[in-house]
């Protein structure tokens, strides 16, 4: 089974090595996947890295990271599209624990896991161990998935049937997809299909990060209107 691995990419010279680095120490057969990196109006080092980790690069001028998940997404061949973004570390069994749920369940429509913080204080990572990946994994026993877009596969007929990312999203765009999904296949969440991320979003601090993060909630959830936007944190 192909896999295409997407990573939307802005501005992130200082996360894109130790993400890249990653996925090539994966224990799937690298003639199995391919890694397409999307430059999104990058104005650092982000091509240059990818460039020299020998990924596709594929370009989206127009900077949103709706925008360059669906570029990516549209470039992917893979049967199966993982996506991940460019301050995370996947371990070594991340794209084959992947491939095996597929392959074990040819109905299955997508698949996701928790994400952990590697860096941040005790209390942050505690925080997303436990009641943010209780929220994930409740979310799709009651039939509202909700994954974030760092850790999660889909197929890429069913991706395309759902009608791809809104890329008029400022964010939520993952949220959105796996709502859309939901309806059409079945999504298994995986305890043990972890992925490490930064904990540089609570760089924006604790009230405007919690503020963000109980508005958004009570939008996606009870209005149905998309997340409030993440500010641009490098």
């Amino acid at each position: 089974m192909f896999v295409s691995v997407v990573i939307p990419a802005h501005n992130e010279e200082r996360y894109l090595g130790r993400c890249l680095e990653a996925l090539r120490a994966q224990s799937y057969p690298a003639s199995q996947f391919e890694i397409i990196v999307v430059d999104n109006a990058s104005t650092d080092a982000t091509a240059e890295i990818a460039r020299r980790f020998k990924t596709r690069i594929v370009r989206e001028p127009h900077k949103g990271v709706a925008r360059a998940r669906q570029t990516g997404f549209e470039a992917a061949r893979g049967e199966v599209i993982a996506s991940t973004d460019a301050d995370t570390q996947v371990p070594p069994y991340w794209l084959a624990r992947i491939v095996g749920h597929f392959q074990a369940n040819p109905a299955l429509g997508g698949v996701y896991g928790p994400v952990y913080w590697y860096d941040g204080r005790p209390h942050e990572k505690i925080i997303m161990r436990y009641p943010v990946t209780w929220a994930l994994m409740i979310s799709n026993q009651v039939g509202r998935t909700l994954w974030v877009g760092s850790n999660f596969a889909v197929r890429r007929d069913l991706f395309w049937q759902v009608g791809g990312f809104d890329i008029e999203r400022l964010s939520g765009e993952d949220i959105d997809l796996s709502r859309r999904l939901r309806r059409v296949a079945r999504i298994l969440f995986d305890p043990d299909l972890i992925v490490y991320a930064s904990a540089r979003r609570a760089r924006e601090g604790y009230l405007p990060f919690l503020q963000r993060v109980v508005i958004s909630g009570v939008r996606t959830t009870l209005l149905r209107q998309p997340p409030l936007p993440q500010p641009d944190i490098r």
